[in-house]
């Protein structure tokens, strides 16, 4: 008896790939929101409670894309939320806090915050990408 053999092709490998990608980028943002919490906190609680929100959003939705990578609204979620947090970053770094007691003070950028927001930037792009070609879907 011949055992059933399952060929994928370079496109599932490449979806594969991306979800991967999309997974770990989403956990570094996570992380680097977890570690800049305290220091929010100290600012005013509302800065800290946003982070500590954008961290246990992020590490869920990472768990989520490896459970239900196929799910339509997950993917949509995920373009939306990060966009959300990026345009926050956008904001604050430009205009200006809209919020607390340093608002309208514009923030400096530093490192942590540019690799974040360039995780973001970068998950938003690959979640468009699985998006726009469902035909991955089928093969995982």
């Amino acid at each position: 008896m011949q055992a059933k053999m399952t060929v994928k092709g370079p496109a599932v490998r490449v979806a594969k790939g991306l979800l991967y990608s999309a997974v770990g980028l989403s956990s570094v943002a996570a992380l680097i929101h977890l570690w800049v919490t305290p220091e929010h906190f100290g600012e005013w609680w509302g800065y800290g409670s946003f982070m500590l929100a954008s961290f246990v959003a992020q590490a869920i939705y990472a768990a989520a894309l490896l459970v239900w990578p196929r799910w339509r609204l997950l993917l949509q979620a995920g373009v939306s939320g990060n966009l959300a947090i990026i345009g926050m970053w956008v904001v604050s770094r430009t205009v200006g806090t809209p919020l607390g007691p340093m608002g309208g003070e514009v923030e400096g950028i530093g490192a942590l915050d540019l690799i974040s927001t360039a995780s973001e930037v970068v998950l938003v792009v690959l979640l468009v990408g699985l998006l726009a070609d469902l035909r991955w879907w089928k093969a995982i």
